[in-house]
């Protein structure tokens, strides 16, 4: 009964399956990688676990471990054997000569089988002694891959490429060296052996190696312990020094970095649903123009015995089907993309931003989230089939058959869309559940519906305002008063517009606020004219102290008027009670500072520091409030003297002034260093002078405050690429709701047509009056969506992102864009409507005519 009148719609039925479709597989495509990915950082977490009782390793802020420690733990007799380990991040040159970033872990190779079997390497006795004898590279798998090197064609150790078959393509061999980007260290290193490790990226050195290639004599960053037969883990230990099972510490790096990488995640997955909420409202239009073509077929049906019910079944069933064939579509489509971006763009999406992209993932698929994303396109489909199927339930069938409409007055509704509206306040402020916005996103849901319900109200109050000018015009007077007379169909003609619109609109104002927030951020934090750090990062993936008199010689080159230096590092705090770490610049304060507030007066003798965002959200702590600094067993007192914006990281970070960090904590080391050049003085000039002066080159990025500004934004500009294609499919499925449900609309109003006709007015004139119905919704849809978009777009600035990400920012409204946004959706739209009623007037006018003979 269902396939005759389907097959005719045949089109429309099909767009719809496909926007289904299509936005299901966006949204599983992203939470399928960025799930993929996750799995991948904390199977990679779970194999670096040593096999050992537990692991020591300095608290927060205290000073790395020594060997002088490691070799009093050596002797005690409850300890059977131990492991030292030292963490730093490195850069290798790659095959086409570009440097990448690895993870350099030294340990005692002699030791590696029995405290870490997962890297033992694929090498022999010969080469192993090499590696103890002189600083020898023992390379990871998936390092190979991020150097651009096929592990799969290559032998078990690096040498010359093994034969192939004269059909394969030749590959090149490993090499038997690589250079390293560290200081003192101008030739490359041998490698003498593959990690079998495909996920991360790193390079294995004996510890006593690693120590001088990285200028850390006697320091450790752990030891790990395994205890004596019978003898328990000690609870107590040093001041300095904690103790964690090594699967502890493995589920702790897998929470924080599903911690710092949730808001992220979760944003991203919203905004991939974008797709498939404008959609629904297309979806809406198919399921109301089939309702409205078959109505006399449904009445017929009624008069014929099938009860309402049953009527109600069938249009259900159909809607269910349309929901199941799109989620297995979307299902296949979900897989396939969440491959392509697996391989093409890595765990985070090609951002750089989550720091999952240590390598290419593997496809994760859970039965959960395949039930889910099936599930969720008979839902969609269904909720879009709601209110046309609520519309039968008391079908007048004697009057459906006269042509005269079907009732289903929606009016008494008319209050909805102002308390929406009303409501979306409150749950603005809400606060987050588990660290989700959640009531946000309920105010910006609440937000688009109630600007759906309200549509009506504004189209009679600009209909009103044309009523004097229309009164003495045919055409504009038909429109107008037919305008005001059904404005309660706008909302249903207009919703995917007016959705798309509004969104597009919130994510042009926000991207706008943030880009040009970020920029100025940038002129605060980036005042001089050269910045310099060292390459080699430690395991808190610091940057490394720079050789001592460096900054001196840097001071004394030609063409530097001053140089200032920062020294950045893990610290412990302690705040009301609770022990933590975070990360403490210092540097000097003789420059404006982007804070957000006003600055708190500190009684004498109390430290003042500055505090981020993120540090004030999750600790509670205002300007005024006190904690403590944890400096190597010391406790310093410290102010909040102010609260500062900080758009380079999502976790804490204390700032204070260099000087007083230098006199508390006699800590002198400095880790980057910012120039003011002369008038007239060659950047370029200075920078080699730089590297000559340092006496390593290659250990030292250098790069320009410009230079520094253009990566950033274009960091931003590449992560917020996806929103303007999401824009673009969105308003395209709005306007092609636009066409379905204005040819619904014009299909029922063909009688009306007749009579239009038979009074004088020709096609064209119909057409025309037409689109001046269409483009006075449409106004009416664009002002709400501007307005209401305006409103989401104060909703994501001040609320979604300081909760997400603890990043506030100004909020700015990119004028001629919104101006362009706004008129190429009214062009689009009237359009759309010139070419839906050219298709739905092409019958003659005899034919029109004969519609009005029906009710005679």
């Amino acid at each position: 009964m269902s396939w005759p009148a389907l097959r005719l719609q045949w089109g429309r039925q099909l767009a719809a399956l496909l926007t289904i479709a299509l936005g299901l597989a966006l949204a599983g495509a992203v939470h399928w990688i960025n799930a993929s990915a996750l799995a991948q950082f904390e199977s990679a977490a779970r194999q670096s676990s040593a096999v050992a009782d537990t692991e020591l390793s300095p608290s927060p802020g205290a000073a790395p471990l020594s060997d002088r420690y490691f070799a009093e733990l050596a002797a005690r007799d409850d300890i059977a054997a131990l492991a030292p380990r030292l963490d730093a991040s490195i850069r290798l040159q790659g095959r086409d000569g570009s440097w990448q970033r690895v993870r350099l872990i030294g340990l005692d190779l002699v030791q590696l089988g029995a405290f870490h079997p997962q890297w033992f390497p694929r090498l022999d006795g010969a080469d192993l002694g090499r590696a103890l004898r002189e600083p020898a590279l023992l390379v990871s798998d998936a390092a190979w891959t991020r150097l651009g090197f096929d592990v799969t064609a290559n032998a078990a150790t690096p040498g010359p490429a093994t034969a192939s078959a004269p059909s394969a393509v030749p590959r090149p061999a490993l090499p038997r060296a690589l250079r390293v980007d560290l200081p003192d260290e101008q030739s490359p290193l041998p490698v003498v052996g593959r990690v079998p490790d495909r996920q991360q990226p790193l390079v294995i050195v004996d510890i006593a190696w690693a120590q001088q290639l990285l200028h850390r004599p006697g320091q450790l960053d752990a030891i790990l312990l395994r205890m004596a037969p019978g003898r328990a883990v000690p609870a107590d230990w040093p001041a300095g020094v904690q103790a964690r099972a090594p699967e502890d510490q493995a589920r702790q790096q897998a929470d924080e970095a599903r911690r710092l990488t949730r808001a992220y995640r979760l944003n991203l997955g919203v905004l991939s649903l974008m797709a498939l909420f404008v959609g629904a409202f297309m979806v809406f239009a198919v399921h109301s123009l089939s309702v409205a073509q078959r109505l006399p077929q449904l009445a017929l049906l009624g008069v014929l015995g099938m009860s309402a019910r049953q009527r109600l079944a069938l249009l259900v069933s159909e809607a269910l089907a349309l929901g199941i064939a799109g989620a297995v579509l979307g299902l296949g489509l979900a897989v396939a993309l969440a491959e392509l971006g697996l391989h093409a763009l890595g765990g985070d999406l090609g951002s750089g931003l989550t720091g999952l992209s240590g390598g290419r993932p593997e496809l994760q698929l859970s039965w959960a989230s395949i039930a889910g994303l099936l599930a969720l396109g008979p839902l969609v489909s269904l909720g879009a089939a709601a209110l046309p199927l609520a519309r039968l339930r008391g079908l007048p069938v004697a009057q459906v058959l006269k042509g005269l409409g079907s009732g289903g007055d929606t009016g008494r509704w008319w209050w909805m869309g102002p308390v929406l509206l009303v409501a979306a306040l409150p749950l603005t402020w809400m606060r987050p559940v588990f660290g989700l916005p959640l009531g946000t996103y309920a105010a910006m849901v609440a937000l688009l519906l109630g600007a759906l319900g309200t549509v009506p109200f504004v189209l009679r109050a600009m209909t009103g305002l044309l009523r004097g000018w229309a009164a003495r015009r045919a055409l504009p007077l038909l429109a107008v008063e037919r305008a005001r007379d059904q404005a309660g169909e706008a909302g249903r003609l207009i919703a995917g517009v007016l959705v798309a619109l509004a969104l597009a609109v919130a994510m042009l104002v926000m991207v706008a606020s943030f880009r040009n927030s970020l920029d100025q951020w940038l002129s605060d934090m980036l005042p001089a004219d050269l910045y310099l750090r060292q390459t080699a990062r430690d395991s808190a993936q610091q940057g490394q102290p720079m050789p001592p008199g460096l900054a001196a010689s840097a001071a004394a080159l030609p063409g530097v008027e001053r140089v200032a230096a920062q020294r950045t590092r893990a610290i412990g705090i302690r705040v009301r009670g609770m022990t933590g770490g975070t990360t403490l610049l210092a540097r000097p304060l003789d420059h404006r500072l982007p804070l957000q507030g006003e600055a708190a007066a500190l009684p004498d003798g109390l430290q003042p520091v500055y505090i981020n965002e993120a540090m004030r959200d999750e600790l509670r702590l205002a300007p005024g409030d006190r904690f403590m600094l944890r400096l190597d067993g010391r406790q310093l007192p410290v102010g909040v003297k102010a609260i500062w914006r900080d758009y380079s990281r999502q976790s804490g970070a204390v700032l204070m002034e260099r000087q007083d960090w230098e006199r508390l904590s006699g800590d002198a080391a400095i880790t980057e260093l910012a120039l003011w050049l002369k008038s007239g003085a060659d950047p370029i000039a200075v920078q080699q002078a730089l590297r000559d002066t340092s006496g390593a080159p290659e250990s030292l990025e250098i790069a320009s405050a410009g230079e520094l500004r253009r990566f950033s934004l274009a960091i931003f500009d590449r992560s917020f690429a996806i929103t303007y294609w999401l824009q673009a499919v969105g308003l395209g499925l709005g306007l092609f709701g636009v066409a379905a449900s204005l040819s619904a609309q014009l299909l029922a109003r063909r009688r009306e047509f007749g009579l239009l006709m038979h009074l004088g007015l020709t096609r064209a004139m119909l057409r025309r009056l037409v689109l001046a119905e269409t483009l006075l919704q449409a106004l009416a849809g664009a002002v709400m969506g501007l307005l209401v978009g305006l409103a989401i777009s104060a909703v994501l600035v001040f609320r979604l992102n300081p909760q997400s990400f603890h990043w506030s920012m100004d909020w700015s409204i990119p004028g001629w864009r919104v101006a362009a946004l706004l008129a190429a959706s009214l062009i689009a739209t009237g359009a759309t409507a010139a070419w839906a009623s050219a298709r739905a007037l092409r019958a003659g006018r005899g034919e029109a005519l004969r519609a009005v003979r029906e009710d005679w």
